[in-house]
């Protein structure tokens, strides 16, 4: 009986501590279900929503390239945060930006400051091709990533250099006076086929060009820093078989009196200063016709009206001028229409203008926002970079 008695109770005993075992098993399972849940919750926002890049945006208030247009905005709602402000010192107000957008109308001084009282800013783009306002401003500061509107604007100014073009080599002035005069004049309508277009400069505003003049039939030719044609805003050389034949700058001569069309499209820097003058216009021929786009600081504009007038070409369009807007003073207001084509700035300011600007700073983002999580530390992959000590 005694027996017994102990075996029941060590059966019982060993029963309790069973189920007290099972009992905190289960317990600490469903414990590190719930720390595991949380862990995976957590990692999970952090996952989704990484710290997103502070973009500071100089520009003037109510300019039109703001707000940030819809379809780019829904774009990087989860990766990028704009302030705007006119100074630096607005701009320092927001906090410890990583990018800066420098809208022309804001001097490239306050972009400047701007470096200087923030260190956190990485990257600074300009919403302009033109870099002129801003990179003399950025050369004294601490190196960072600089990119710009490059691209966003060149078909539209492709576009005017074949519409002067053809303004001219049609004359079209003739045109209008006949019209204007009831005159029946069965003139010759001379063709822009097999005639020589020269680039001075081989940018992307001229490689548009050159695809224009080549649907035109005509014949392409370039002066540039290197005389090996290389296609600098993609990874390989096929648009060289644009040119037809290159020259260094040493040897512009040879582009002004070959060519029956010459474009400058050249960014203002020390080294362009009045690259079109005198010597240049003399060259050219009487029925040639001259055309800027890129920076009025290229063209020496006097003698370009004294060429006029002399007949040393047949005529010119121009869009961009040292001074803008042109004084009233200025010899050019006084040039005929069959010789001479005035434009406001305003070759490239199309519908899209503004948008076609955002999408370009758009793809710098997507490679600055992508270098910023990737964890090789890599440097971003820009698409319109430039060197403020170049000016492009």
């Amino acid at each position: 009986h005694i027996l017994r008695q102990q075996a029941r109770s060590s059966f019982w005993k060993a029963g309790r501590q069973r189920a007290e075992r099972h009992h905190h098993a289960i317990i600490g399972a469903w414990m590190l279900v719930k720390l595991v849940g949380r862990g995976r919750r957590w990692l999970s926002s952090m996952v989704a929503s990484p710290k997103k890049v502070l973009v500071g945006v100089l520009i003037k208030e109510k300019h039109l390239a703001w707000p940030v247009p819809s379809a780019v905005g829904t774009e990087v709602a989860s990766e990028a945060t704009f302030v705007t402000g006119e100074s630096a010192a607005a701009l320092k107000n927001h906090g410890a930006l990583d990018a800066l957008l420098w809208v022309p109308g804001i001097p490239g001084s306050e972009a400047a400051s701007c470096l200087r009282e923030t260190p956190s800013i990485r990257w600074v783009h300009s919403f302009s091709a033109g870099v002129d306002g801003l990179a003399p401003f950025l050369r004294g500061e601490r190196a960072v990533a600089c990119t710009n509107g490059r691209g966003a604007f060149s078909s539209s100014l492709a576009e005017y250099v074949l519409a002067t073009a053809l303004h001219f080599t049609k004359q079209l002035p003739r045109c209008q006076a006949n019209l204007q005069e009831k005159r029946w004049d069965h003139f010759k309508m001379p063709v822009l086929r097999g005639k020589t277009m020269g680039l001075v400069g081989y940018g992307h505003i001229a490689k548009e060009t050159a695809k224009l003049a080549r649907a035109f039939g005509m014949k392409v030719v370039a002066v540039r820093r290197n005389k090996v044609v290389v296609n600098e805003d993609s990874e390989d050389d096929s648009d060289s078989s644009l040119v037809d034949e290159t020259w260094t700058p040493e040897d512009k001569g040879k582009l002004f009196a070959a060519a029956d069309v010459v474009v400058s499209s050249l960014p203002d820097t020390p080294a362009t200063k009045n690259f079109c003058g005198r010597d240049e216009f003399s060259l050219m021929k009487p029925s040639a016709i001259f055309v800027s786009i890129g920076r009025g600081a290229v063209v020496d504009e006097g003698a370009l009206y004294d060429a006029l007038v002399a007949g040393e070409l047949q005529a010119a369009a121009l869009d961009v001028f040292k001074n803008e807007p042109l004084p009233p003073d200025s010899p050019l207001w006084k040039l005929p229409n069959d010789k001479f084509v005035l434009t406001a700035h305003n070759a490239d300011l199309t519908d899209d203008y503004f948008l076609l600007g955002w999408n370009v700073w758009l793809d710098n983002f997507k490679a600055f926002a992508q270098a910023s999580v990737s964890e090789k530390n890599t440097s971003p992959a820009f698409v319109t970079p430039f060197d403020p000590h170049q000016g492009y």
